[in-house]
């Protein structure tokens, strides 16, 4: 029997956070699902989540960034848009990335923006482990010789990044 139910992208919300009034680096963590994503434990992840419905998008990636890593103060430097029509609010915002799951793994898309951050970050919850400030050598050090690390999403999002200048 065919499945005739249709499948959807799971929009998420995350950020490419980098450390203010420092050495350049950027915000990053350990995924640690066992039970809904045991393909990407320990690998090397950008902070966000889910979005939730009607929550506007910039309240999602700073509550995500401060509910995995605890970094609160963040500044995004993207500017929104709202307009008014029947009655109804909608928001216009561009992010700096948009990084899909084509094929494998989860349905997934990122919506990455660029963010600007303090703190000293510190893993919460049971999703996440080693969250920290990783200066941006480092970084691009590690994705080219250790890409397994990563898991898939933010490896082309931190790749697309770099080859963009946005870090």
């Amino acid at each position: 029997m065919t499945d005739t139910r249709e499948s959807l992208v799971v929009p998420n919300v995350y950020g490419l956070v980098r450390q203010r009034d420092a050495a350049p680096a950027v915000l990053i963590q350990k995924r640690w699902k066992p039970r809904s994503d045991p393909g990407n434990l320990g690998r090397w992840e950008l902070p966000g989540g889910k979005w939730h419905a009607w929550e506007p998008v910039m309240d999602c990636l700073r509550r995500e960034v401060e509910e995995e890593t605890g970094v609160g103060d963040i500044t995004v430097g993207q500017s929104v848009a709202e307009h008014e029509l029947h009655g109804q609010l909608v928001q216009v915002s561009r992010p700096d990335l948009c990084v899909q799951m084509i094929d494998g793994g989860y349905p997934s898309m990122l919506m990455v923006f660029l963010a600007i951050g303090t703190g000293e970050p510190q893993s919460r919850g049971d999703d996440t482990r080693d969250a920290q400030w990783m200066p941006t050598d480092k970084l691009r050090q590690r994705l080219e010789h250790d890409a397994e690390a990563f898991t898939p999403l933010t490896y082309a999002g931190l790749r697309e990044a770099f080859a963009r200048a946005l870090i």
